[in-house]
């Protein structure tokens, strides 16, 4: 554990950080969190009489692509990405820049240097990271430095967007107070969010300039809306499939899902079904038709760690990647390679229960 002292100097770094910041790009994780984490940044820039950064939407495993799109940057900031577990990506980034990293998955390495600001809940808080969103930490963090009360619906979003509510209800039922809406609508802002990730991801940019510059009325009068109600149909369609067809291993307490969708549904379908099962392992593979199968894992009751579970299954397999959080993971394996995944995968488990026995 980092002492105290030094994660307090963090923040502290961070105001600073603030303070000088210009010619910066911002990466996040193209979700709700990582979205309203970028905007509730930009907000903050924009109070503090900042030029705008560059936003750019990245996947988990693309961290890399940072390399070739941060020449000429002097700030790179990344929210709601594992930055920390790409060093060599940062270590390089470092030449020519200064790094912030807020982020609440799991740390991976401590990278704070002279150039590198990593902060996560866990430095802060005894708050379970998986519950304090990105977006929030950023609120948070920003707070303290300029007054953003008037954005609370934003992180709130991403909130709702990471399974957050429960622990958060009181601070985004304040928030749709605050923003004339209700925390239903707040609802399906973030079901927007995950419509154009799935439907039209070419237009995921799009959502940044949107709540950039209208207020959740406005998002909701989008005509990009009209995805939400075609994600809601092949939602339910891919729901009876999984029922109908999922393998059950009922000794290890897994369902395991092998798909094979027209988009990429996965982590929105998973996200229905780990409501309905929080107590068992859910994990959904999706075969796109692409060189790489990718998969999701959820477990609600915190029982079997689900970023364990999954770096534990790729480890060894060429090319493939995993991680996350306790309750949600994701990854992806070399097609090759996906029987190899999932026998690593059941002998995981078979081995924990065969303990916990």
């Amino acid at each position: 554990k980092m002492p105290r002292m030094v994660l307090m100097d963090n923040v502290l770094r961070f105001k600073r950080f603030m303070k000088e910041l210009s010619e910066c790009i911002i990466f996040y994780h193209s979700d709700a969190d990582g979205l309203c984490a970028a905007i509730t940044f930009s907000k903050a820039m924009e109070k503090l009489g900042k030029e705008p950064c560059r936003a750019i939407a990245l996947e988990s495993y693309e961290i890399a692509k940072a390399k070739e799109l941060s020449s000429g940057a002097k700030h790179l900031i990344f929210l709601d990405l594992s930055a920390d577990a790409e060093m060599h990506v940062i270590k390089l980034l470092e030449k020519k820049a200064n790094v912030l990293i807020i982020d609440h998955h799991k740390i991976y390495k401590d990278l704070n240097s002279k150039k590198t600001i990593l902060i996560k809940p866990q430095m802060l808080s005894t708050i379970e990271p998986s519950s304090y969103a990105a977006s929030k930490l950023c609120f948070d963090l920003c707070s303290g430095i300029v007054n953003m009360s008037e954005y609370s619906w934003i992180p709130s979003i991403g909130i709702i967007g990471d399974f957050g509510y429960a622990k958060w209800q009181s601070f985004v039922d304040e928030a749709a107070k605050k923003a004339n809406i209700s925390v239903e609508e707040m609802k399906e802002i973030a079901s927007l969010i995950d419509a154009v990730k799935i439907l039209a991801p070419e237009r995921f940019a799009e959502l940044f300039e949107l709540f950039m510059l209208s207020d959740p009325k406005h998002i909701l009068k989008h005509e990009l809306n009209a995805l939400r109600e075609k994600l809601q149909r092949q939602l339910m369609h891919w729901k009876k499939e999984f029922y109908k067809s999922a393998e059950h291993f009922p000794e290890i307490e897994l369902y395991f899902f092998h798909m094979k969708p027209s988009a990429s549904i996965k982590s929105a379908l998973i996200d229905i079904i780990t409501k309905e099962l929080p107590n068992k392992t859910v994990v959904i593979a999706e075969d796109l038709g692409e060189r790489t199968i990718k998969f999701s894992a959820r477990r609600q009751d915190f029982r079997v760690a689900m970023n364990e579970l999954l770096e534990n299954a790729v480890r060894g397999i060429p090319n493939a990647s995993a991680g996350g959080h306790v309750p949600a993971a994701a990854g992806s394996v070399p097609r090759e390679y996906f029987l190899n995944f999932k026998k690593n995968l059941l002998e995981q488990l078979k081995e924990r229960y065969k303990q916990t026995r």
